[in-house]
């Protein structure tokens, strides 16, 4: 269905530029790309040529329900809306979007570039994010609606599909709130790749006016009363990204990962409360000593081979192969990862009425291959606060590009 905001201008920019006239100006300036461009093409269904990116958004889901937040005009707060936006990019042909592939660590912010709002994203230029309402920053200022968001994402990363393309990930927990009268608003992506076509999803998302914040829809960590069993009544878990049949990059076997030579796939889990008993989650991760990222990072790297990501306990994360850090730990095969998850965000779900948590990383390090072994099983674990565990299971066949930054072209 289309929006309001698209069907109100439609008539005033129906005589806009045509398809190859918008290709050849996004290819060639794409910093002059702006929100009335892109409504252009989608109204038009222009500037598309053959096998533009696929972008798809994989958080919130489409009719979701999220929270305002806490800040205020003058009056901010980290203490936002504090969901995560995903989006999915398939490229279909060996053109491609040009991208530097990142995680975040303590000394690294990942592809966030919050000091350029408004602007070019140097990481990834051809990535476009528009809401359609007016945002209040952590800090008490306003983000003018329409206004560029891409800067403001924190990490990308990449799978290897079939054929001559390669899927995209990248995601943001936002910290903004929205303002008091909010009900509904609109998020627009689009994605220009090399050749000027541009791809682009767009989604309606529902404000309640009973949730203060994001974080509130999880009870904090230290209510996580243990370990629990694998049932029927916990939560529902899934591997959203990477998606079957893509392969996937191992990074560097033969000596320490670097920010160029690691896996750098992305890695989302969907998990769905569907019993209500509560997800213990901390998504602005001041459970533990805030990271040099500040608030909106679960990092807690001191714990990566020692124990559980003490922001997000009840969620364990595991390949069956070793895991080797660019910081020179091992985690063996199996064990937990979570400690360098990225992200974490929360909405409800419109169809079940659910909480629905979503769970970010991408992988910093390197997958330790075995000889002989040609499939690597991703697992994810999620227990409740009732100690129920939902799990999911996913295999991926191999890449034969070692790290996931040789996918994309850098910008």
């Amino acid at each position: 269905m289309q929006s309001p905001v698209l069907g109100k201008l439609t008539l005033a920019l129906l005589a806009a530029t045509s398809a190859l006239a918008f290709s050849q100006v996004a290819q060639a300036h794409q910093d002059k790309l702006r929100y009335r461009d892109v409504i252009t093409v989608i109204n038009n269904v222009g500037a598309k040529a053959d096998l533009p990116p696929q972008v798809r958004f994989t958080s919130p889901l489409n009719g979701a329900r999220v929270a305002r937040g806490e800040g205020l005009v003058a009056a901010g707060s980290t203490n936002g809306s504090g969901f995560a936006i995903n989006l999915e990019i398939l490229t279909r042909d060996e053109e491609g979007i040009k991208l530097n592939e990142a995680t975040q660590s303590p000394n690294d912010p990942g592809i966030r570039h919050a000091d350029l709002l408004g602007k070019l994203n140097p990481e990834f230029p051809g990535l476009y994010v528009f809401i359609d309402k007016p945002l209040i920053k952590p800090d008490g200022g306003i983000i003018p609606e329409n206004t560029n968001l891409a800067t403001l994402f924190n990490i990308a990363g990449t799978d290897d599909t079939p054929g001559p393309g390669v899927t995209a990930w990248v995601g943001w927990h936002v910290l903004e709130s929205l303002p008091l009268d909010t009900e509904s608003f609109t998020i627009t992506a689009a994605v220009v790749d090399q050749e000027g076509r541009i791809g682009f999803d767009e989604i309606e998302v529902q404000v309640d006016p009973e949730l203060s914040s994001g974080n509130a829809l999880t009870p904090d960590p230290s209510t996580y009363s243990g370990d629990g069993v694998v049932n029927g009544n916990g939560p529902k878990v899934e591997i959203i990204a990477p998606r079957v049949p893509s392969s996937i990059a191992l990074g560097e076997q033969s000596k320490l990962p670097t920010d160029q030579t690691g896996s750098l796939n992305f890695i989302q889990v969907n998990i769905l409360d569907v019993a209500g008993a509560g997800i213990a989650v901390d998504e602005l991760g001041n459970t533990v000593t805030q990271p040099e990222l500040g608030p909106g990072s679960i990092l807690d790297p001191t714990q990566l081979g020692k124990g559980p990501n003490r922001n997000f306990p009840g969620l364990d994360f595991s390949f069956d192969v070793p895991l080797q850090a660019p910081t020179g730990v091992l985690v063996p095969a199996h064990g937990n990862l979570t400690p360098v998850f990225n992200i974490v965000g929360s909405e409800i779900d419109p169809l079940t009425g659910a909480v629905r948590v979503v769970a970010d990383w991408v992988v910093g390090g390197s997958l330790i291959l075995p000889p002989g072994q040609k499939i690597v099983t991703f697992t994810a674990k999620v227990t409740d606060n009732e100690g129920n565990t939902g799990v999911s299971e996913r295999r991926f066949r191999v890449s034969e590009t070692i790290g996931g930054q040789q996918l994309t072209p850098a910008p």
